[in-house]
């Protein structure tokens, strides 16, 4: 499958993202393997940086552009996310996962996706991107007159292609929509950033 790096970022033909995701996987593995030969040694607190220096930056660079796409193509990601997770905490091999990424506070690779896509939506909302997004999208209360509760939710449109479902213009309204009020109408940038990402860890 013929493809192209653009700003570190494998784009493919299709928008698979399969060799993108290929590429970032045999790097995290590797330095999966860094934080697993210093894990005996190193405090929680230090191999928990380590994620943030080594692992992080992999998984969220471009997140809301190549992880829109099947579950089963980040599924590989997904495994290697779960064991840095169960070394940082230093649990045994196939320790259920959940409650350690809610107590280490970090975003599995779902959660991260949301975030930055909800982060997009609320930078939008705001009118904090640049003009070229600026009729994106569409609120509900513009289409149904009658639409007035939780007026800043955004009207949905019919995906005819996966390419299409897969799109911000797509996901970015079904996660907008899917974020509490509370956190939507927060005042600022950095508040709803921040309870997002609480309210990610606590579900």
């Amino acid at each position: 499958m013929s493809s192209t790096k653009f700003l570190g970022v494998y784009v493919d033909c299709h928008l698979t993202w399969e060799k993108h995701i290929a590429n970032i996987a045999s790097k995290i593995s590797r330095n999966i393997g860094v934080i697993a030969r210093t894990a005996q040694i190193l405090p929680r607190s230090i191999r928990t940086k380590l994620y943030y220096s080594l692992i992080y930056p992999y998984i969220s660079y471009c997140n809301i552009v190549w992880a829109s796409t099947y579950k089963s193509r980040l599924y590989r990601l997904e495994i290697l996310q779960k064991r840095v997770v169960r070394l940082i905490m230093g649990v045994p091999y196939g320790s259920h996962t959940s409650p350690i990424f809610k107590f280490l506070g970090i975003l599995n690779i779902d959660q991260v996706g949301f975030y930055q896509i909800g982060e997009f939506m609320f930078r939008f909302n705001r009118n904090l991107l640049p003009s070229v997004f600026r009729n994106f999208f569409v609120l509900s209360s513009d289409v149904h007159s009658h639409f007035t509760r939780n007026s800043n939710l955004y009207h949905s449109t019919y995906a005819r292609t996966n390419i299409r479902l897969f799109s911000i213009k797509s996901i970015g309204v079904t996660i907008w929509n899917k974020i509490p009020q509370k956190i939507r109408i927060s005042p600022s940038i950095w508040s709803f950033k921040k309870n997002l990402r609480a309210h990610l860890l606590e579900v």
